[in-house]
């Protein structure tokens, strides 16, 4: 997936190996994202390759989303970290991240002849830009929204980390995410 941006194309692309510590750079520059070791991020160039995608121009990694097909739910699509860089900041490049993770997993999804049902993550109550990027996709897919309480701050004991609520995408009437999406991610 490509966009073009002051003539500058952004290329949307799975992250490969040696993306990884450029990702744990962006991350340890976008405070207050939870910074998790250079390995984590190595890993997930690699591993989770196919749930993940870099965001770059101009050879420049401006934006980076992790994922992963939950194992104890395998029909939910999990979104664990997102970032955009200043150099990549109000031009579109979170929500084109996260609906080319999307896309990403629906064909994971058919390859496997496994459904989409749900896209979720966990946002805390202070993160408002992460609140309205899944909001707004939601809104934009159609999808319906349900939030509920994940994790307090109880849970982090000997941290001052926020607690963590739950967003839950997913298609009405039941409809798998591969059928409901499947025009709305081919424009």
């Amino acid at each position: 997936m490509e966009s073009d941006t002051d003539n500058l194309t952004i290329i949307y692309r799975r992250p490969t190996l040696a993306d990884g510590i450029h990702i744990h750079q962006l991350i340890k520059n976008s405070p207050p994202l939870d910074l998790n070791s250079s390995y984590l991020y190595f890993l997930q160039s690699s591993h989770f390759a196919d749930t993940c995608v870099v965001a770059e121009r101009d050879g420049e990694i401006l934006g980076f989303v992790s994922g992963y097909m939950r194992p104890d739910a395998p029909t939910e699509l999990f979104v664990w970290q997102l970032v955009v860089g200043e150099n990549g900041r109000g031009q579109g490049v979170a929500k084109a991240l996260v609906r080319q993770q999307i896309t990403q997993a629906i064909e994971l999804q058919r390859q496997h002849q496994s459904k989409l049902l749900t896209i979720s993550c966990t946002i805390s109550p202070s993160n408002l830009a992460s609140q309205g990027v899944f909001k707004s996709l939601g809104k934009y897919f159609g999808l319906q929204l349900e939030v509920s309480k994940f994790l307090t701050e109880e849970h982090f004991v000997g941290s001052d980390h926020e607690a963590e609520d739950e967003y839950k995408l997913f298609a009405p009437a039941g409809e798998t995410l591969n059928d409901f999406l499947h025009d709305k991610l081919m424009t």
